[in-house]
């Protein structure tokens, strides 16, 4: 995802313990038909670490590291202007959530993709080194694809549990209860 979206010059913020979301990062024009008032586009990237391997003129890699992180995407985020003029502090809160439930998934992924890939290998096809190297590259960008994939439906699964909990946030006692365990990832 970070190639695509560098490639279309979007930039993204990546998950950090000091540095919370603001209303100013939400670059969009809301979306005036939707009953939401504000809109957090939350996602994953990651980079494999890949260590090329020939013996014997036979090519294969390994992946070392995914390097996964939870990413927000500004220029697909928005916030209604009328909420601006309000009280907005809860609301924003509850946007962050969002943002930290995908870095909570990325905590639980990084120790089962690890243990997934740890000293397996792949074989790949090339004629020389140099275009097994791009096989490589391509296959392991496929495998990245197939797991970012999969966590951004575990992310919709539990964005979706936080919404329908909070109500958006609006159920104060509830949210209490998810700015608690957020507060444990910083």
């Amino acid at each position: 995802m970070k190639r695509l979206l560098e490639d279309l010059k979007i930039k993204i913020i990546s998950w950090s313990k000091t540095r919370n979301l603001k209303w100013s990062d939400f670059k969009k024009n809301p979306d005036l038909k939707s009953r939401a008032s504000a809109n957090s586009a939350v996602g994953f990237e990651s980079e494999p670490t890949i260590k090329h391997i020939e013996t014997g003129g036979k090519f294969k890699f390994e992946i070392l590291d995914m390097q996964l992180k939870a990413i927000f995407i500004p220029a697909f985020s928005w916030v209604k202007k009328t909420i601006l003029k309000k009280d907005q502090k809860p609301l924003l809160k509850h946007e962050q959530g969002h943002f930290d439930l995908a870095e909570e998934i990325v905590r639980k992924s990084n120790v089962k993709t690890t243990a997934l890939f740890r000293k397996k290998f792949f074989d790949i096809e090339g004629k020389n080194k140099s275009v097994a190297k791009k096989n490589a590259i391509l296959q392991s960008t496929e495998i990245r694809k197939k797991n970012e994939k999969k966590l951004e439906k575990e992310l919709n699964v539990e964005e979706t549990t936080y919404d329908v909990k909070t109500n958006h946030g609006l159920i104060k006692r509830e949210q209490e209860k998810y700015d608690k365990r957020f507060k444990k990832l910083r």
